[in-house]
C-alpha cells in the first residue's frame, strides 16, 4: 500500500494558501484517500489502534514544531472499547443491526479534542497533497493537488435528553433526543442551550472524560481499613520476634494510604494530550524529523510564528495501542 502522506502547512482553497500553524492530521482518513480503501482505527470488537510514524518538517530558518497525541493509556484505551460497546447497544436498541449501520460506519471515528473542525468545510484539518509540475513562476506556488475526495465522517452518537434539576419539562420546547459527537482529549463540552432545552446539551463528549466519570473510582482504604499495630498476624509474621516489628507496621500503614501515582480527578491530567515530538530547525533551515506513534492516526502540530513549510509523513505501520502499552 502506498505509506507516504504529503502536507503544506497551509491550507490551499481555489489555490490560495492560509498559513496554519496550529493544525489537526487525520492520518487513518488519508491513507484510505491514497490507496482508495477504508482505514478502521478500532478493531471490530473495539481495540483501538494506532500508527508507528515518522513525521519529517521542513521549515524555514530557527523555526520550531510540536507535535501532540492522545495519551496511549489505560484511560483512553478503555474509553474506546467501552463508547464502542455503548454504541453497539445504542443500535441495537433502536433496531439497527449489521449492514444497516453502513458499510463505512462498524467502528467509531472520534475527533481528537473538542476544537478539531468536523464539518466538511473545515479549515484546520490538513489535506494531503500531491504535485502536479514545478513552481508557478507567475505566483510562486507549488503546482499541486489536494486529495480531499471521499467522505470521512465522525462519529455520531444520540441518547435520551438529560434534563436539568428543577426544570419543568415543557412539550411545546423540549426535544426527545440529544445527539452530539465523540472527541477523545478534553472535557465534555455543552452547547449552553437556555435552561429547559435538552437538544444538543452535549455539542460533543470527551471520550476520555466520560470514561473516568462512568467508571467506579479508584477505592482507598481510610485510617479506619488500614494495619493499626503489631496485633496484626500477617504483618508481623515473618519478622515474629523483630524488635522493628512496630516500625515495620507503621511503614506498612503509610503505604496502605499512599494515593495512585496519577491524578484522579476526572478532567484531571488524563484527558489531555501528550507531546510525543518536538524540534528545532538549523538557523540555515532545514529538516526536522522524529518518530512518533499515533493513537487512532490523530495528531495536532503547532509551529512557530512565522513557519510555514511542508511535511512528509511516513507511515511505518499499524498496530494495537495495547502491543504499545
Amino acid at each position: 500500500m502506498e505509506d507516504k502522506l504529503y502536507y503544506a502547512t497551509s491550507k490551499y482553497v481555489d489555490g490560495v494558501p492560509t498559513n496554519l500553524p496550529d493544525g489537526y492530521i487525520n492520518i487513518a482518513r488519508d491513507l484510505a484517500r491514497v490507496n482508495s480503501k477504508n482505514e478502521e482505527i478500532t478493531s471490530r470488537d473495539g481495540h483501538v489502534l494506532g500508527y508507528m510514524c515518522n513525521f519529517k518538517w521542513t521549515l524555514g530558518a530557527d523555526k520550531t514544531v510540536t507535535l501532540q497525541c492522545a495519551p496511549n493509556s489505560w484511560k483512553m484505551r478503555n474509553s474506546f472499547r467501552k463508547f464502542h460497546a455503548y454504541r453497539n447497544i445504542m443500535f441495537e436498541n433502536a433496531g439497527v443491526e449489521g449492514d444497516e449501520k453502513g458499510r463505512y460506519g462498524k467502528t467509531i471515528r472520534p475527533l481528537l479534542d473538542s476544537k478539531m473542525d468536523f464539518s466538511s468545510a473545515g479549515t484546520n484539518v490538513l489535506d494531503p497533497i500531491t504535485w502536479t509540475g514545478p513552481v508557478d513562476s507567475t505566483t510562486g506556488l507549488p503546482n499541486l493537488r489536494v486529495i480531499d475526495g471521499g467522505e470521512w465522517s465522525y462519529t455520531k452518537l444520540a441518547t435520551t435528553p438529560i434534563y436539568e434539576e428543577g426544570i419543568p419539562i415543557d412539550p411545546a420546547q423540549d426535544f426527545w433526543a440529544d445527539a452530539f459527537n465523540l472527541h477523545i482529549c478534553e472535557e465534555n463540552v455543552v452547547t449552553g442551550a437556555l435552561p429547559g432545552l435538552t437538544s444538543g446539551y452535549y455539542k460533543s463528549v470527551g471520550m476520555i472524560h466520560s470514561y473516568n466519570l462512568d467508571r467506579m473510582e479508584v477505592v482507598t482504604p481510610t485510617t479506619a481499613e488500614t494495619v493499626s499495630g503489631p496485633s496484626n498476624p500477617l504483618a508481623a509474621l515473618i519478622s515474629s520476634g523483630n524488635q522493628a516489628t512496630g516500625e515495620i507496621i507503621d511503614i506498612a500503614e503509610d503505604q496502605e494510604l499512599e494515593q495512585p501515582p496519577y491524578d484522579l480527578d476526572d478532567n484531571g491530567d488524563s484527558i489531555f494530550m501528550n507531546v510525543e515530538g518536538f524540534g528545532v530547525s538549523k538557523t540555515t533551515g532545514g529538516t526536522v524529523s522524529f518518530n512518533t506513534f499515533v493513537p487512532a492516526g490523530l495528531c495536532r502540530y503547532f509551529l512557530s510564528s512565522g513557519a510555514q513549510g511542508y511535511l512528509e509523513v511516513t507511515v511505518l505501520g499499524k498496530v494495537l495501542c495495547k502491543d504499545m502499552a
